[in-house]
């Protein structure tokens, strides 16, 4: 799989995670169009402690919408 965010689109289990914890669609394209817009992030590689986007997009949108984590 590619590591560049301008070819890379979340996984439907991201997706499923990140409505499960209360971010509607809205925010996960407004979050999306957000992160693809950023030129200085390109490679999963520059973000530290993240080895593909998913785990990267789902902290992302959480923290974006304000969100807590649903532990259950």
């Amino acid at each position: 799989m590619s590591k560049l965010l301008s070819e890379w689109s979340p996984s439907e289990p991201a997706l499923n995670l990140i409505k499960f914890n209360g971010v509607d669609g809205e925010q996960i394209q407004k979050s999306l169009e957000y992160l693809k817009g950023q030129k200085d992030l390109s490679d999963i590689d520059d973000v530290d402690g993240y080895d593909n986007w998913d785990a990267f997009f789902i902290m992302f949108c959480i923290k974006a919408s304000g969100k807590s984590i649903n532990p259950n």
